[in-house]
C-alpha cells in the first residue's frame, strides 16, 4: 500500500449555517484512516488561502474544538469568493498551487462549495494531475439556494429554509394583529439570483395557518404588475391584508431585474448584487391602494441563524463531508457526493457520487408542478418536498443571553514558499 498522503480542505463562496458540520465530517472522517490520509490541512479563506499558503494544521483539532465547529454558523476558515482564472490567462495561478500542493505533499483536495466551487476543483486536480503530481480531487456540496443538480437538495437549504418560513409566519402574526388599524401589506425578500427554492419555502406558513392571505413570487416567473396588484386587493378586501414572500432574482416579462442594488466589478468579472424587490413593491401597493405596508430583507441572516438550524439539514452537512473523504476511500476522483432519496414516508436517503464536470455548469430551479398556475403561490407537491427538509432542531448552547458563537482563529503552519498575492 502507498504512503499514507496529506489532505486540504476548503470553503468557498456564500456560507451556510451548517457548512461547519461538512468541515468536521471531513476532519474526523479522515482522521479514522490514518493509513490512507496524513495531515488534514484546512485553508483560511478557500483557494486564496491555498494560493497564499494560509493554511492550518486541522488534523490537531481536538474534540472540543470540532464539536464546536459543529454548532458554528458562517465559515470557520473563511469563505472566498473567486474563482481561478483559466489557465491560459494566468499559469501563474495555477504553478503557485501545485507549488503549494507538492511541498505539503496533498493528494487529497476537498472543495466545499456550490456549481461555480466544483468547477475551480476540477481545474485544480486536472492541472496538478497532468503536471505530474496527481490529486484526489472531490466536491463537498453546499448552499442555501437549492440549486444544485443532481441532488434531491443541498445541504443548507434546509437551515435556511426554516429560518425563512419561521419568520414570515411570526411576522404574518404580527400583520394579523396591526391590520385592522395600520399594516395592510407586508413583502419578505428570500435569497435565490435566478431560483425561487428559498421564496417558496416562504409557503409553508400554509401549514399553520391554511387559509393565510399569501402571495409566493419564484424567480421562476416573470413578473405581471397588474395581475399582482389584483391579486393584492383582492386579498385586502377579502381578508384586510396582504403577506408576501418573493425572490431578490424576480424578473419581468422583458427580463429585466425589478431590483438591483449594485453592480460589483471584481478583478475579472461584473457581478450584480440583488436587493430591494421587496421594498419596491411594498411601495408599489402603498401607492397604488393608499395604504400602510411594510418590507424586509432577511439577507444574511437566512443563511447564518445558527439558532434555526434543521436537524435534517445538519445531519445533510455532516455527513456530505464524511460521504467526500468515503469517496476517497472508494479510489473515486472528480466526483461530488449528493443526496438520493430511497424513501418519502418518512425521508430516507444517502449519497451517491455524481462527477464535478456533469454538476458544475447545471443549475435546478423550482419544478413547475411545485408552483400554482397562476405564479403566485405553492402548490401541495412543494409541501410534500419542502416539509422534510426543515424538521428537526438543534441544541445550542447561550452565554450571557446570547447563542455561544464567536470566530475561530487558528494556528497558521509556518510558510515555506515565497510570498504569492492573489489581490495585488
Amino acid at each position: 500500500m502507498s504512503q499514507p498522503r496529506n489532505v486540504i480542505y476548503a470553503q468557498a463562496g456564500g456560507v451556510t449555517s451548517v457548512i461547519n458540520a461538512s468541515a468536521a465530517g471531513v476532519i474526523e472522517m479522515a482522521k479514522r484512516h490514518p493509513e490512507r490520509f496524513g495531515k488534514v490541512y484546512a485553508a483560511i479563506n478557500g483557494i486564496v488561502g491555498v494560493l497564499e499558503e494560509n493554511l492550518t494544521d486541522a488534523s490537531q483539532f481536538s474534540e472540543d474544538l470540532l464539536d464546536r465547529l459543529k454548532v458554528q454558523p458562517g465559515a470557520a476558515f473563511q469563505a472566498c469568493r473567486f474563482d481561478l482564472d483559466s489557465v491560459e490567462e494566468n499559469p501563474a495561478q495555477y504553478q503557485r498551487v501545485l507549488e503549494v500542493f507538492k511541498t505539503y505533499d496533498i493528494g487529497y483536495f476537498f472543495y466545499n462549495g456550490g456549481n461555480g466551487s466544483m468547477v475551480t476543483a476540477q481545474k485544480v486536480a486536472d492541472y496538478c494531475s497532468a503536471h505530474g503530481h496527481p490529486v484526489t480531487c472531490i466536491g463537498v456540496a453546499k448552499t442555501i439556494d437549492n440549486d444544485l443538480a443532481l441532488s434531491h437538495c443541498s445541504p443548507g437549504f434546509g437551515s435556511a429554509a426554516k429560518y425563512i418560513a419561521t419568520s414570515l409566519l411570526e411576522a404574518t402574526m404580527d400583520l394579523f394583529s396591526m391590520h385592522h388599524t395600520s399594516t395592510k401589506f407586508f413583502a419578505l425578500e428570500a435569497m435565490g439570483r435566478n431560483v425561487g427554492w428559498l421564496t417558496i419555502a416562504g409557503g409553508l406558513i400554509k401549514t399553520a395557518i391554511p387559509e393565510v392571505p399569501l402571495l409566493v413570487l419564484p424567480a421562476e416567473r416573470a413578473f405581471d404588475k397588474a395581475k399582482f396588484l389584483d391579486r393584492v386587493r383582492t386579498l385586502i378586501d377579502t381578508k384586510g391584508y396582504c403577506v408576501c414572500i418573493v425572490s431578490e432574482g424576480l424578473m419581468d416579462e422583458n427580463g429585466n431585474y425589478i431590483s438591483i442594488e449594485n453592480i460589483e466589478h471584481t478583478h475579472n468579472n461584473h457581478y450584480t448584487q440583488l436587493g430591494g424587490v421587496a421594498h419596491t413593491l411594498s411601495n408599489l401597493v402603498a401607492d397604488t391602494f393608499n395604504c400602510k405596508t411594510h418590507s424586509a430583507v432577511p439577507d444574511y441572516l437566512q443563511r447564518s441563524a445558527s439558532h434555526l438550524v434543521s436537524e435534517t439539514d445538519w445531519e445533510m452537512a455532516y455527513r456530505a463531508g464524511k460521504a467526500a473523504v468515503q469517496a476517497a476511500l472508494d479510489g473515486l476522483h472528480g466526483v461530488l457526493p449528493v443526496i438520493e432519496v430511497i424513501d418519502t414516508l418518512p425521508l430516507v436517503w444517502r449519497y451517491k457520487n455524481v462527477k464535478l464536470v456533469d454538476v458544475a455548469d447545471l443549475e435546478k430551479s423550482v419544478p413547475d408542478e411545485f408552483i400554482t398556475e397562476d405564479g403566485m403561490d405553492i402548490t401541495p407537491a412543494a409541501i410534500e418536498y419542502l416539509l422534510p427538509l426543515i424538521k428537526g432542531e438543534r441544541t445550542l448552547q447561550y452565554r450571557n443571553g446570547l447563542p455561544n458563537i464567536h470566530p475561530m482563529c487558528f494556528d497558521l503552519v509556518t510558510k515555506q514558499l515565497p510570498p504569492f498575492k492573489v489581490f495585488k
